[in-house]
């Protein structure tokens, strides 16, 4: 299963149905937002892993904690807990970089889209936990320990590069062109 189909599959479809209701959205056009902004989030998060200029070190130990791999299978106990909104932001951070960039991915999934900015901005702090939670049940498994012999660097890198060439970098556009178009 791919990391798209772990975040969409989240509580059973609970999440695509939690934003059809927040978003005022059938669930078609709410699954399609879905993978548009994850994806944008996906390729973000690709972009910061693969460059230089980012530490992504404490990444790792964001993907380890178990609680956010816990959230794909229960993500309605955390859609109204106040601490997660917190969190979420904290993890907007490790994801894009900067509210600014957080604030461009939520313009250029508008644009792409049609759903407000504003409300595409109120997603991202709810969705960042689950995307973190996603990359770490891939890694992990749910555990502590990556579920394969390589090291948990290497398997990030490996399951951020899609077309399996040894870069993340060429895959962030394509990742979120898929989706955009």
């Amino acid at each position: 299963m791919g990391l798209m189909d772990i975040l969409l599959n989240s509580g059973n479809g609970d999440l695509v149905k939690h934003v059809s209701k927040t978003a005022g959205l059938d669930e078609s056009s709410a699954n399609d937002l879905l993978k548009t902004l994850g994806s944008a989030m996906m390729g973000s998060l690709k972009g910061r892993v693969e460059s230089d200029k980012h530490d992504s070190s404490g990444l790792e130990d964001l993907l380890k904690d178990s609680k956010y791999a816990n959230m794909i299978d229960s993500p309605s106990e955390h859609y109204n807990n106040p601490k997660m909104k917190d969190y979420g932001d904290d993890l907007l951070s490790h994801i894009t970089g900067s509210k600014e960039n957080s604030i461009n991915i939520a313009n250029e999934v508008a644009q792409k889209t049609g759903v407000s900015s504003s409300l595409i901005k109120s997603l991202l702090p709810m969705l960042a936990p689950l995307v973190i939670g996603s990359l770490g049940k891939s890694m992990f498994g749910g555990s502590n320990t990556p579920s394969s012999s390589e090291s948990s660097g290497s398997l990030l890198s490996s399951l951020l590069d899609f077309d399996h060439d040894g870069s993340v970098l060429d895959d962030v556009a394509g990742m979120a062109m898929k989706y955009l178009i």
